[in-house]
C-alpha cells in the first residue's frame, strides 16, 4: 500500500521496482484506489520498460478524481500518450484487475477483463504521441528492448495485491 504524503515521514518515498528486467510479458495485478476528495485525486501507476536507476518508463495510469480527467491521465491510459477506450473502474470499495501485455513492440492495457488500449512502441503514432508529451526530450522513450517494472508511489493511497508476471 502506498501511504498518502501527509501520513508519512517527510521526504518518504516508496516506489517498488523489480531487480529483473522484462521484455515479452503479461503482468496481472489487482489494485484499489481511495475515493478522491474534491481537492485531491488518487494517483499512482504501474510503469514498465523502466530505465535502470530511474522511474522513467511507460505507465499504466491509476488515477481517480472528481470531475473530468484531462489528457491521457485516467486509469488504464498510457500516461500522457494514449487514452484507454471503455475503461470502467469498480466502486472504490472494490478491487480492480489490470493486465499489461507486451509482445515485441505491441502492448495492451486491460481493465476488469476488457482490453481498453493497444499500441505499438516505436510506430509513427507512438512517436507522434511522444513528441507531443512531456517525454519529448527523450528521443527513444518507450522503445527499450527490456526494462524494469515499477509500482509507483505518487503520494496517494493505492493498494496492490495478487501481482503476477508471466514471461514469453
Amino acid at each position: 500500500m502506498c501511504t498518502p504524503k501527509e501520513e508519512r515521514p517527510s521526504a518518504g518515498h516508496a516506489s517498488l521496482v523489480t531487480r529483473e528486467q522484462f521484455s515479452d510479458f503479461e503482468l496481472v495485478f489487482e489494485f484499489r484506489l481511495d475515493p478522491p476528495a474534491p481537492d485531491k485525486a488518487s494517483n499512482s501507476g504501474v510503469k514498465y520498460f523502466v530505465y535502470p536507476l530511474s522511474e522513467l518508463g511507460l505507465e499504466y495510469q491509476l488515477y481517480a478524481r472528481i470531475g473530468e480527467v484531462e489528457g491521457p491521465h485516467a486509469t488504464a491510459d498510457l500516461y500522457d500518450l494514449f487514452r484507454a477506450e471503455g475503461a470502467r473502474l469498480n466502486p472504490f470499495d472494490e478491487w480492480n484487475e489490470a493486465r499489461i501485455v507486451s509482445r515485441g513492440r505491441r502492448c495492451e492495457h486491460w481493465l476488469n477483463g476488457v482490453r481498453v488500449l493497444e499500441f505499438e512502441r516505436g510506430s509513427e503514432d507512438f512517436r507522434e504521441a511522444v513528441a507531443g508529451s512531456k517525454f519529448k526530450k527523450h528521443p527513444t522513450f518507450g522503445e527499450r528492448q527490456e526494462g524494469h517494472i515499477l509500482l509507483q508511489d505518487h503520494g496517494g493511497r493505492v493498494r496492490f495485491r495478487n501481482i503476477k508476471i508471466k514471461t514469453f
